[in-house]
């Protein structure tokens, strides 16, 4: 499959598996839109796939990142003041949208260097060769 399309996979596998609490009232993620959370995601597995293809396999790295995203969630806020009823609609701040497109623009250049370096990508191998 390759590297790219397999952080796209799993990014949505990644997404999917947080979606059950967009269901529960009164929690962060109550009015959250689960398609923005879904784009969002998706970039971000992009970006750490990278990191683990450009780190040799490093996966300290990636925890890393991974952390900082968990602790960084409530900078950009993604609901607006009168949440959607439902977790599947787009009733988000502008600032969430902005947010997925500003990461979707690394994980685009990222997606075209991981497709260009080819399928059977192995961990410790050198990405500019």
């Amino acid at each position: 499959m390759g590297l790219g399309p397999a952080s796209v996979l799993l990014g949505v596998i990644w997404a999917s598996w947080h979606l059950p609490p967009f269901y529960i009232k009164r929690i962060r993620t109550t009015g959250a839109s689960f398609p923005l959370y879904l784009l969002q995601v998706t970039a971000l597995s992009v970006a750490i796939a990278w990191l683990y293809w450009h780190t040799g396999g490093s996966l300290l790295l990636t925890m890393l990142m991974h952390a900082a995203i968990n602790n960084t969630t409530d900078i950009v806020p993604s609901v607006v003041e009168s949440p959607a009823s439902s977790p599947l609609g787009l009733s988000v701040s502008p600032i969430g949208w902005i947010t997925a497109v500003l990461l979707w623009i690394p994980a685009i250049y990222f997606l075209v260097r991981m497709r260009s370096f080819g399928r059977g990508i192995v961990a410790g191998m050198n990405p500019n060769a």
